[in-house]
C-alpha cells in the first residue's frame, strides 16, 4: 500500500466517524524509540519519537486510531565504529481494544517513508539514501495506560514485515517504543 493510498484510508475513516456522529479524541505522543534490524548483531539505537494521533470510537471499548510521528530508528555498533540514524515518518492505523477505562491494547498496520538518513563509518559520514530501501511497512503491538485524566503512557513494539534492503541484505525493522500522551 503506498503512502496516498494510506492517508486515503486515514480521510474515509475520519468522514465515517463524521457521520456516525462517533466521539473522536485528538492527542499527541512523544517518547523513545530503541531499535534494530533482524539478523544483524549490531547494537540497539535509542532515539525520539514524537507525533499527533485521532482517536475515533467506532464500537463499545474499540478505537480506531490513525496517527503521523517523526520517528527516529537505526543501529549502531561502537566496536566498528558504525552508526546508522535513519529519520522516517510513520504513518500507523491503530485498532485499540479498552479492557478498562484506563488499560488497552493496540494492533493495527504501519507504513512509513524515510525522511533522512545519516550513515557514519571510520571513513566518513554520508547521507545516501540508495542502500536501503526508502519506505518500510510494519505491524505494531502495545498497550497503554490512563496514569491520569487525559496523560498516559504506552508500550509498544514495531515489527517490519518487508525488506529494508540493507546493503543488498534481507533485513526488518524491530522497534520498541515508549511514550506519553496527552488527549484532548
Amino acid at each position: 500500500m503506498n503512502m496516498k493510498k494510506l492517508l486515503l484510508l486515514c480521510f474515509v475513516l475520519f468522514g465515517f466517524s463524521a457521520l456516525q456522529n462517533v466521539q473522536a479524541q485528538l492527542g499527541l505522543k512523544s517518547g523513545m524509540n530503541l531499535s534494530n534490524f533482524n539478523g544483524y548483531s549490531f547494537q540497539n539505537r535509542l532515539a525520539f519519537r514524537v507525533g499527533a494521533f485521532y482517536g475515533l470510537e467506532a464500537f463499545d471499548n474499540v478505537t480506531i486510531e490513525p496517527g503521523i510521528y517523526f520517528s527516529q530508528k537505526g543501529i549502531k555498533s561502537d566496536a566498528e565504529g558504525i552508526s546508522d540514524r535513519l529519520s522516517y515518518i510513520d504513518v500507523p492505523v491503530l485498532f485499540r481494544y479498552g479492557f478498562t477505562e484506563r488499560f488497552d491494547v493496540f494492533a493495527g498496520p504501519q507504513a512509513s517513508v524515510l525522511a533522512t538518513r545519516r550513515y557514519e563509518n571510520p571513513d566518513g559520514v554520508s547521507r545516501n539514501t540508495s542502500t536501503i530501501r526508502g519506505y518500510d511497512l510494519a505491524a505494531v503491538l502495545g498497550f497503554g495506560y490512563e496514569l491520569l485524566e487525559g496523560v498516559g503512557i504506552e508500550f509498544g513494539y514495531d515489527f517490519g514485515l518487508i525488506s529494508l534492503n540493507y546493503f543488498d541484505t534481507n533485513v526488518k525493522s524491530r522497534v520498541f517504543h515508549f511514550a506519553l500522551t496527552k488527549t484532548f
